[in-house]
């Protein structure tokens, strides 16, 4: 870089002068820093002769730390040294303690190039394994599960990371299932350079398995026995670190306390019996959310709750929300009574007053209820309910439908993936059900069923994902319906291309009444661009309709762009109906694909 500074005479352009000569320096220092740092990333190690696992190794464990390009031969001599000790570690880790390299450098007048010629010789193999455990641990399936699954079987190539893999999750079951004084009495690997050879020799002794001695909880909100549901580990039981993390978690999901510790006192056991501290704070007894957003189904929208994180020493919870938006108004209350085992179990007691208008069909309702959920064992969690529903159902142009309907409600779900916010490979699937009988508080027969399914499928390096929506209701024509048990398609988790519940029977004056009968699908590859953006393909197809011999599926297509947030992917989607692609829909949505 050149900097050109005129000489003035004029005091005044003194200080003017002085400033540009401090930025030219500034400038000049800057970039001559910017030529030294790319001289220091310059220097480079070629490793040749090592092939598959070992390369990766030996590339893995170089120094940190390399010379820059105008080093003398003093530092490079000791940099050689560093290297020939960092060979040796990556090679030795893998069993190929016959190694020998050979580094060269040489500087072109630029940097010096390094070379580390590497000759792997013949790989030390387990002649033989010895590997016992004793103590009460014996007995026990699922440490003896772990204990069972030899780190090798003979010829084996030595690696130390199998051997040390196999120790730590031996010793970590033996941890978590309750035995603390586990240790081995023996662990050694013996080499026999001169025929590569080694064998292993271990003795595990489990000690005794640990108890829970006495359990002591400190907190000001539930009583004795409204606090036991909380409580999972007792007194006497086998100790358990995947039970007390899960302790842990069950107290801090409560929502009643912000600081929870569960504390094992080892150093005060008696007996194999471990005294257990459990200290919680309470959390403020009221929290305040307001929340303002917008989606393309609803337009602008706000949310304002209130929740009363307990409301006596019982521990019941009570919630009030207000949802605002241009298309759906609605006040919601919710008390929830913990039951045993709360964070799988659960009894909702809810009520809701709701308006509904999406152009073609208005309704108003009000919905009391009770609900009781469980989390089975096989993660499918069941939810049972029964409510009473007042609704007003409004058609444009045409008169209001009214209905009173008491129904009772049964619905499966279950989600399975390897991540919770962006998984490669997951599914999800939900099955939902209920009725009214007429002249059972209800003024008609109505039988409505839904199945929802969607998958995830890592493809390459981008990911497939489909979907598939079924839905059925059987009894009243659909003009007697009310809008809740009516399907509607079109919108951003439906058939994009078209707008929310566009998509449906239509009457005599255009309007569009939904269906009795819903089918939609959906296919959509999505491929990753830089860091967490990604671009996406898809095809919706779907409608709803009243007759099955009547079916006319729409079709969208489009694309789109993913962003992965902290709370899920937000994704911008540009769809056509297949039939008018001047018809451009602009779709927004966010959270998790599953």
């Amino acid at each position: 870089m050149q900097c050109f500074v005129g000489v003035s005479k004029n005091k005044r352009d003194i200080g003017l002068l002085l400033r540009i000569v401090g930025v030219c320096l500034a400038l000049t220092i800057g970039e001559a820093w910017a030529e030294e740092e790319a001289l220091l990333t310059k220097l480079n190690i070629n490793i040749d002769g090592a092939r598959g696992s070992l390369e990766k190794n030996i590339i893995a464990r170089l120094p940190a730390y390399r010379p820059p390009c105008w080093a003398d031969l003093e530092t490079m001599g000791k940099f050689q040294r560093a290297l020939q000790n960092k060979l040796k570690r990556a090679e030795r880790a893998l069993g190929y303690y016959q190694s020998s390299n050979r580094i060269t450098f040489i500087n072109d007048e630029t940097c010096w190039k390094v070379t580390a010629k590497i000759v792997p010789g013949p790989p030390v193999r387990i002649k033989k394994q010895r590997i016992e455990i004793v103590g009460e641990g014996r007995q026990d399936e699922q440490l003896m599960a772990v204990f069972q699954k030899s780190p090798y079987q003979k010829n084996d190539i030595l690696n130390h990371k199998i051997y040390t893999d196999y120790k730590n999750n031996l010793l970590e079951m033996a941890q978590q299932r309750g035995y603390l004084d586990a240790r081995f009495q023996t662990k050694q690997i013996i080499l026999d350079l001169q025929n590569n050879s080694a064998e292993i020799n271990m003795t595990f002794v489990t000690g005794k398995r640990f108890r829970y001695g006495n359990i002591s909880v400190a907190q000001k909100i539930l009583e004795d026995k409204y606090l036991r549901r909380f409580v999972v580990i007792k007194e006497g039981e086998y100790f358990s670190s995947a039970e007390m993390i899960r302790q842990q978690q069950l107290l801090q999901n409560s929502g009643y306390y912000a600081m929870v510790s569960v504390a094992a006192k080892y150093e005060a056991a008696k007996q194999q019996a471990i005294p257990i501290v459990i200290t919680l704070k309470e959390r403020k007894r009221n929290g305040y959310k307001l929340r303002l957003g917008y989606g393309t189904d609803t337009g602008l929208r706000s949310k304002a709750s209130m929740e009363r994180r307990w409301t006596g020493s019982s521990g019941r919870r009570l919630n009030i929300e207000v949802g605002l938006s241009q298309r759906i108004n609605e006040l919601k209350t919710q008390l929830t009574v913990p039951k045993d085992d709360p964070d799988r179990n659960n009894l909702f007691y809810t009520a809701s007053y709701k308006q509904e208008n999406n152009d073609d069909v208005e309704s108003e309702n009000f919905r009391v209820g009770i609900v009781s959920t469980s989390l089975r064992d096989s993660d499918w969690k069941r939810t049972l309910s029964l409510s009473y529903l007042d609704d007003r159902t409004t058609v444009l142009g045409e008169s209001a439908t009214k209905s009173r309907l008491t129904l009772a409600g049964v619905k499966y779900s279950k989600v399975k993936a390897d991540k919770v916010l962006f998984p490669d490979d997951g599914w999800r699937i939900r099955f939902e059900a209920e009725g009214a009988l007429d002249k059972v508080l209800s003024d008609a027969s109505v039988f409505s069923v839904s199945l929802h399914g969607k998958k995830v499928k890592k493809i390459g390096e981008g990911r497939l994902i489909t979907r598939i929506e079924l839905g059925k209701t059987f009894g009243d024509e659909l003009d007697d319906l009310p809008k809740d048990l009516r399907f509607f398609a079109g919108g951003i988790n439906s058939v994009r291309g078209f707008n929310y519940e566009s998509l449906g029977e239509v009457n005599d004056d255009g309007n569009v009444i939904g269906g009795r009968n819903l089918l939609e699908t959906s296919l959509e590859y999505e491929h990753p661009i830089q860091d967490k953006w990604s671009a996406a393909i898809f095809a919706d197809t779907g409608n709803a309709f009243d007759q099955t011999q009547d079916t006319t599926l729409k079709l969208g297509v489009g694309a789109g762009i993913r962003w992965r947030s902290p709370i899920g992917a937000v994704r911008v989607d540009f769809a056509v109906p297949h039939d008018d692609t001047s018809d451009l829909h602009l779709h927004l949505s966010i959270g998790p694909d599953l």
